[in-house]
């Protein structure tokens, strides 16, 4: 038997180690061990004021923070019985998307692009095609700018909150805005076409893909729960029911299952189950490069990713010139705190993201409740490296450990979210 240790493994946000057991050419075992500490931020909201709660929540995570301040928020309406305007609608909409462009750039070019170029990382590509780096850099400024406009600083967002916002752009910088958006999705679409050009393995989950899905509009902030696999939709206010969390030995995160099953929380589940309320730009650029549902190999969730950049830079262009158009205020509406308990949910970069809070008579958190999109898909992450693993052992043990490394990347795992 020989025991395989890949320590810290490198590219992904947050510590986490893979253990692989190969006996007599077999894989016996494979695990991934998450090993970062556990953070408690479900206790650290508990007494503080329904005001403080999504500020404290989006430290959960420097990436997706916009997502778990906003998740917060609209489990706090939900307790409270707060309704917001349809602008107001729109400019979280913005500020989601802005997190999407941060994240999906980072994690393209910067975390998964050097395994399919064969590099260590991303410093070397700098010397070799600073065009493409510099495409990269200029989506992730983008959404960083655009978070900034919105919610008011690239992380950790203060001007979104229960009820609105404080402030809003005024419209000349939206129309600005607009205008740099459209000219980004061409960037975007080169990344898709770059992805999509990369050889993949050709492998499948046997997970579910769920995610949000919304009659209207390609779900980002609301909707309900949607499975591809058995069709079912559901409503927010059941997620508790829906998803069984596991304690695990080997990790510090929670492990998710439905009915017993795993299943896949990300873009590729996006794409897959509200393939057509994407712009027909994206719809194009994905039928191009040979991304149409249903497909699920997880290695396309990187192309997936490349997708959401095209659809998100024309439909926050689309969203920028709407809001400069509209004269409804989004200063926010009157909240009445009371005892009631919220449910929220919204799509994170990496997948669905819930939240549920607990109130007491005067705004105070009496309990918290986080599930992470990692926290989702560990589950299935080694269930899938447990049937992929085998298809690439044969091979010498760096190739067959970055085989194996590149699947996990794929999935763009959060693990500090994870351990939240």
């Amino acid at each position: 038997m020989t025991t395989l240790n890949v320590k810290h493994v490198a590219r992904i946000e947050g510590h986490g180690d893979i253990t692989i057991d190969v006996k007599d050419g077999e894989v016996k075992d494979i695990r991934m061990d998450i090993v970062e500490p556990a953070r408690f931020f479900e206790a650290m909201v508990k007494g503080r004021t329904y005001e403080e709660a999504p500020l404290i929540t989006s430290r959960i995570c420097g990436i997706c923070s916009a997502n778990h301040a906003m998740t917060s928020i609209l489990a706090t309406e939900d307790a409270f019985g707060v309704e917001v305007g349809t602008k107001t609608k729109k400019m979280r909409q913005l500020l989601v998307y802005g997190s999407y462009l941060q994240n999906h750039a980072t994690h393209l070019y910067v975390l998964a692009s050097p395994d399919y170029l064969g590099l260590p990382s991303v410093f070397p590509l700098a010397e070799t095609a600073p065009d493409v780096v510099s495409r990269a850099l200029g989506l992730k400024r983008l959404g960083n700018e655009l978070c900034t406009l919105v919610g008011g600083r690239p992380v950790h967002p203060t001007m979104a909150v229960v009820g609105g916002f404080t402030s809003e752009p005024s419209r000349d910088e939206l129309l600005r805005f607009a205008d740099r958006l459209e000219a980004a999705v061409r960037d975007a679409a080169a990344t898709v076409e770059l992805f999509g050009d990369f050889e993949i393995p050709r492998f499948e989950t046997e997970g579910d893909l769920i995610s949000l899905i919304d009659p209207s509009t390609y779900a980002i902030v609301g909707g309900e729960i949607h499975s591809l696999d058995h069709g079912w939709t559901k409503p927010v206010s059941e997620y508790r029911s829906i998803f069984e969390e596991k304690v695990v030995g080997h990790s510090n995160s929670k492990h998710v299952v439905v009915d017993g099953g795993t299943f896949m929380a990300s873009a590729l589940s996006r794409v897959n189950n509200s393939w057509d309320h994407l712009l027909p730009s994206a719809r194009v650029v994905a039928s191009k490069v040979g991304m149409r549902p249903t497909n699920k190999n997880p290695f396309l969730n990187n192309v997936c990713q490349a997708i959401e950049l095209v659809d998100a830079a024309e439909r926050c262009a689309m969203l920028c010139r709407e809001i400069a158009d509209d004269t409804e205020s989004v200063l926010p509406v009157e909240v009445k705190p009371c005892e009631g308990i919220g449910r929220g949910a919204t799509e994170a970069p990496r997948g669905t993201l819930y939240h549920t809070l607990e109130y007491d008579k005067n705004g105070r958190v009496v309990a918290g409740d986080v599930i992470t999109p990692t926290a989702q898909n560990l589950a299935n992450l080694e269930a899938d490296m447990r049937r992929f693993a085998p298809t690439v052992v044969a091979k010498p043990r760096e190739e067959f450990i970055m085989d194996v490394e590149r699947l996990v990347r794929a999935y763009d795992p959060c693990l500090s979210c994870a351990v939240h």
